[in-house]
């Protein structure tokens, strides 16, 4: 079975992550860059769910607890 990344957009704020610059931390987390933010304050989006390898690293990096590793 494989690992992917799964977004819970009800949960995810990136303003509340990090107020001055909108910067979601998990897009920075990810060593693949398979999450992208189009522009400060909005939600990430996950670019490809069977590429992503379930490492984790955005999920580890997202204060609000809006990415689960969850098998596929």
């Amino acid at each position: 079975m494989n690992k992917n990344a799964e977004l819970d957009f009800s949960r995810c704020d990136p303003g509340t992550c990090d107020g001055a610059s909108g910067r979601c931390p998990a897009v920075l987390a990810c060593t693949r860059k398979l999450l992208e933010q189009e522009e400060p304050f909005g939600a990430p989006l996950l670019l490809s769910a069977r590429l992503c390898t379930g490492c984790g690293a955005c999920a580890g990096a997202c204060p609000s607890c809006a990415i689960a590793i969850r098998n596929g």
